[in-house]
């Protein structure tokens, strides 16, 4: 697969993303201490922002202060109570604060918050804790949980279902294996494509030797696991395709790539990425892939 960039693009107004995904014709992004959730046209232009519940504490303030946000870092779509919802997830790295799923139905606009203390509290059990990635797999749902230099390991995680907040019956995690550079790399973004059931999925380099604190970035990467429905439910994974996204453009240098969404157009697949370099903005990558 070949990598072109066509598009790059800076939002001031839009803190901390960490979470994206494409529904009907809109792009959705979520900030990790962002108190909106923001919705953008297919031209990446702005079509709404919505109030995160709780948030309204934060009085005018556009991010939340990181000892009480909720650390929103994915979002995917699934199905809750037989309706199609996106839903962030709090990483779960400090209790109780992130122990959280947003819930939006887009075609009604109800919001809601769901506790995800007991399915963490049971994922801590075999990881240190630090969900910075999800997309649905079919009826099932995947996590990515990102090591760092103390802990240097990926974590795959299935669940059989979406709706984590209720009794979940068992979860499988698979290691993900990357290929040897120097430094740790992170994971950072989930998508699946499910025509062609392939898993694409986004890392960071970072600085830091535990899931609380920030450190300083380098580059990041892409990758891609090939029948991956089969592939997550192994003990280990390797991707089958690796992209140093530095060397796609220069412009990905130093970018932290924080979520992954992709969906096929007439004439190529489309790849989007977010950047979050924890100054304030975000940073939006539009790839061809052919």
């Amino acid at each position: 697969m070949v990598l072109t960039l066509q598009h790059h693009q800076h939002f001031p107004g839009i803190p901390s993303a960490s979470g994206l995904a494409f529904y009907n014709g809109h792009y959705y992004i979520v900030g990790d201490d962002a108190t909106k959730l923001f919705i953008l046209n297919a031209d990446l232009t702005l079509n709404n922002r919505l109030p995160v519940p709780g948030a309204e504490s934060n009085g005018e303030q556009p991010r939340i202060p990181k000892k009480i946000k909720k650390d929103w870092e994915s979002l995917s779509i699934i199905k809750a109570a037989n309706k199609t919802a996106l839903m962030a997830l709090g990483s779960g790295s400090l209790a109780p604060h992130r122990n959280a799923a947003l819930l939006y139905f887009p075609d009604t606009g109800a919001m809601e918050i769901k506790d995800l203390t007991a399915f963490y509290e049971t994922l801590k059990l075999e990881a240190d804790l630090n969900i910075e990635a999800a997309t649905e797999l079919g009826e099932a749902l995947l996590l990515g949980n990102r090591g760092h230099l103390g802990k240097p390991e990926n974590l795959l995680i299935l669940s059989a279902v979406q709706e984590i907040w209720k009794p979940v019956s068992g979860t499988h995690i698979c290691h993900l294996h990357l290929p040897e550079e120097p430094g740790f790399s992170g994971i950072s973004g989930l998508a699946w494509h499910p025509e062609k059931d392939w898993l694409f999925f986004t890392t960071s380099k970072e600085e830091t030797t535990n899931v609380y604190d920030d450190g300083k970035i380098s580059d990041s990467r892409m990758g891609i696991i090939k029948n991956a429905t089969a592939a997550v439910k192994q003990s280990t994974v390797r991707p089958d395709e690796w992209f140093k996204l530095e060397e796609v453009h220069p412009v990905f240098n130093s970018q932290k790539i924080e979520s992954i969404c992709v969906r096929e157009l007439a004439d190529t697949m489309e790849i989007m990425l977010v950047a979050d370099n924890d100054d304030g903005g975000s940073h939006i990558f539009r790839l061809a892939a052919g």
